[in-house]
Parts: structure tokens; sequence; C-alpha cells
């Protein structure tokens, strides 16, 4: 447990290095030849903080996966996949770098650090459900557990959906289409944000709820559960909130031309969220539960 607790915490801080670096190679491109990457971000993407953020994001897939198949949790296959995708996505923003009016690599870095965030939301979706119907009883719930994955990822599949409608008005040569095609985009997120905020109410109100009941979390065996789905999704809301915030300045606004907020505001929440289920693997607290649920509700 230790050995990798040290591991996240230099993961962390070898991030916060490469983000540093980010700012001191830094600096806004010339408009003389625009490209489709000064365009778009108004700066060249560092290819240092790029490989560093690749290279963390792999090692935390390699711990994920050895996490997964240690305890042959297949259900949680999402969560590993996810961040090798958006590993390879960081390391795509070297080649972008280098070559800054490729359309398919700019779109290809653009899909993987866009995309696989949904996966890790999706991951806590279906850990909610099943600590609910493993580890204490279905009635804390608003929602049925078994639904509540189903119903999120389908308000994330339709709000992205949203996003890329607004994207493809965005590109429109036409004023009042981009001006429409950016409002849009913006609501998506707007949404998607919702969406999540709502999901952590749920989880807020299963925890008060059970505490209502006598019970005591950090007592219970599946308690560690609840503290890890808050504090991932915590992480993962901040992510949620910058992007709304980066997107509401407009194109040209201050956080979506330095690139360090990118590393900061964005890139470093999802890790560190991610990272979370290194140190802490579900599996261990659901399958240690002592409480079945016919005991919880003999003591209701």
């Amino acid at each position: 447990m230790k050995s990798m607790q040290s591991a996240n915490i230099l993961i962390i801080v070898a991030f916060l290095i490469g983000a540093v670096s980010a700012t001191s190679d830094n600096s806004t491109i010339s408009i003389e030849k625009p490209t489709i990457v000064s365009a778009v971000y108004k700066y060249s993407p560092n290819k240092i903080a790029a490989g560093v953020a690749g290279g963390l994001y792999f090692i935390a897939s390699l711990c994920l996966f050895t996490r997964l198949f240690m305890n042959k949790a297949w259900w949680g296959l999402c969560l590993p996949i996810a961040s090798t995708l958006m590993s390879v996505g960081f390391f795509m923003r070297i080649p972008m770098a280098m070559n800054p009016n490729s359309l398919p690599i700019f779109m290809v870095q653009s899909l993987l650090t866009l995309l696989p965030p949904a996966a890790y939301l999706a991951f806590n979706y279906i850990l909610y459900g099943r600590f609910i119907v493993n580890c204490v009883d279905r009635h804390y719930s608003w929602i049925k557990p078994e639904r509540v994955a189903r119903y999120f990822v389908i308000s994330d599949i339709t709000t992205f959906l949203i996003q890329g409608a607004g994207g493809g008005l965005e590109a429109s040569t036409q004023v009042t289409s981009e001006k429409l095609g950016a409002d849009v985009l913006l609501a998506g997120l707007i949404l998607q944000t919702v969406s999540f905020a709502l999901f952590m109410i749920l989880v807020l109100h299963a925890w008060n709820s059970i505490v209502r009941d006598g019970f005591l979390p950090r007592q219970e065996p599946w308690g560690p559960i609840l503290w890890i789905l808050m504090f991932s999704s915590t992480a993962y809301m901040v992510r949620c909130i910058y992007r709304v915030i980066e997107l509401g300045q407009g194109n040209g606004g201050y956080l979506l031309t330095h690139e360090i907020y990118f590393y900061l505001l964005d890139s470093l929440p999802l890790l560190i969220g991610i990272c979370t289920y290194i140190i802490y693997w579900p599996s261990k607290y659901l399958e240690a539960s002592v409480k079945s649920v016919h005991e919880m509700t003999e003591n209701i």
C-alpha cells in the first residue's frame, strides 16, 4: 500500500514538473502563417509536457491493468483502457506540434484527450451500482442501482452528441452559424456538468441515508468506497467546470490560449481521480463486506 501511495505521489509531482515546463517553452505563436493548431490553441504545444503527461498516464494505465487482472474485476475494464487511450492522446500532441497543419493528427489528438474521461465517469457509475447492490440496501438509492450506469451513460452520450453538433456548426464559415455552434457546444458541456453533479448528489444522498440509519462507514469494510467515489468524482468535477469556463471565454480566451491550464485543471485532476483507484481498488472492499443486504435490512 505504501509503495502504491509513493508511486502516486511521484506521478503527481512529475506531472506538475511537466506542466510547469509548458510555461517556459510555451509562447503565443505568430499569426503570420496561421495553422490548424495556431487557429485553435493560439500556442505551440509543449512536446516535453506532452511526453511527461503521456508517460504518466501510461504508467497509471499499467498499474490499473495490474489491479484489474489481480482482482479479475472485468467490470472495471473501461478505466485502464480509457487511461491508455488518453496516454496515446498526449503522445499525439508531440507530432501535432511538429506538424501543426495535419488535420488527421489534430483530430486523433483531440478525440483521445476529449472522449476517454467519459469512461472514467462510467466507472464511477458502475461502482456506485455495485456498491448499493452488494454492500448496503437498494432503498438507499433514489434510482434503481442497476439502472444508474445506464441512465447516466445515456445522458453523457446525449451531451456528447450535442457537443458534436455544436462543434460542426462552429466549423462553419458563416459568422451566425459559428456563434450558434459555440453556444450549442457550451450548452452541451453545461448539461454534462449538471448531469455529473446530479450523480454526486445521488452518492451523497445514499451516504447520508446510510449514516442516518446508524451505520458508520469508517467502521464498515465497504466504507472506503464512499470516500473514493466522492474524492474521484470531485476531481472529475474540477475538470468539468474548467471545460465550461474555458469554452465560455470563447475562442482566444485566456484558459484556452495558455497550455499550462490544460494540464493543471484538465489533465491533472483526471490523473488524480484515476490514481485513487490504483491505491484503493474497490474490489477488495466490495468482497470484504461482512454485512449482507439481508443483515442490513434487519438492523433498520
